[in-house]
């Protein structure tokens, strides 16, 4: 495991959470408090760093494993919090309908049908290209002769993207991210690399001011519009944070803790924020003092959760495991 990695999950989780708290000022009052949005766009950013540490995670827990044991522990890590997290979305979703696409898009996080389909769960579309990477991975644990057919046909979809959703998805160039923490999985420990992290930092906040960040919604994000610009604003940047970041050296630590919570305070930070949005909206308060109760209540109920909820069905799973092993 490495820690600074951790840590910078957290990081990537927090630029998140305060990017939707920003919109929902913004939405209650008009403001969107002391940064102006170009620069809390940059929140954006930390899908990008989850998809590049991931890359560096995967590859290098994968080589003692059979893809039988991969398999599981992704399925046992993933799933059982995204379906929890998913139950209040179809509840909200359920209000205005939805179609069966969304549905098996929810229940399986493939979302590329006649037509590309989002999970209920908005943040979920990251889920779509986690699952993605981790069925790919999975494929070449059970035959590496797998691996240039799978380059392959990332690209033939890359080429094709234009024709159908299902190379829209497939050929999506925001996979190219996970390809670049594969790349620093297997790169040499270079202390210098730890200019990365400001250099990267400081990109990732100019891409705004610039007019190069990427916009969208779900759908956009999943189609793949604007990707590449999105991999070159933001993707590359990441992957000098992350590489930065794989220089220093780290412990258990309380920022490591809430690393390994992060998952959560991803899938759960928008309840509680949404849920205050229709206070806000009757009773506004001024943006930032929204924006801090909009971070701190999403970091208490997501740390509840992780703690009532996902460390629980964690163990369960893995004594399970254990039993049946026996």
């Amino acid at each position: 495991m490495i820690w600074s990695l951790q840590v910078l999950r957290f990081i990537a989780a927090m630029m998140v959470v305060y990017l939707h708290a920003a919109l929902t000022a913004y939405e209650a009052t008009g403001s969107s408090g002391i940064f102006p949005p170009m620069i809390q766009v940059a929140g954006t950013a930390g899908v990008d760093i989850f998809f590049v540490i991931s890359g560096v995670i995967i590859t290098r827990t994968v080589r003692d494993l059979t893809w039988q044991q991969f398999a599981w522990k992704r399925i046992r890590r993933i799933l059982p919090m995204y379906y929890l997290a998913s139950i209040p979305a179809a509840l909200i979703a359920a209000k205005t309908g939805f179609g069966w696409r969304e549905t098996i898009a929810t229940i399986t996080l493939w979302p590329a049908f006649d037509q590309m389909a989002a999970p209920l769960l908005p943040a979920a579309w990251t889920l779509c290209f986690e699952m993605l990477f981790y069925g790919a991975a999975t494929l070449v644990l059970v035959d590496r002769r797998f691996l240039p057919a799978i380059l392959g046909l990332f690209a033939v979809s890359m080429a094709f993207r234009s024709t159908v959703p299902i190379f829209q998805f497939l050929g999506n160039p925001i996979i190219l991210e996970f390809m670049i923490g594969v790349a620093l999985a297997y790169a040499p420990s270079i202390k210098a690399a730890r200019w990365g992290i400001p250099v990267g930092a400081i990109a990732i906040l100019l891409a705004g001011p610039l007019g190069i960040a990427p916009i969208g919604n779900t759908l956009d994000f999943l189609i793949g519009q604007d990707a590449l610009q999105r991999v070159a604003a933001y993707g590359i940047p990441a992957g000098l944070v992350v590489y930065g970041t794989m220089q220093v050296n780290a412990g258990k630590s309380v920022w490591t803790y809430l690393g390994d919570a992060s998952y959560t305070l991803y899938l759960f930070h928008t309840v509680p924020i949404s849920a205050l949005l229709t206070l806000w909206i009757f009773y506004p308060l001024q943006a930032d003092i929204i924006i801090a109760i909009g971070v701190a209540a999403s970091l208490l109920f997501s740390w509840r959760i992780h703690e009532k909820f996902e460390k629980p069905l964690l163990r369960i799973f893995i004594e399970t495991r254990q039993s049946a092993r026996q």
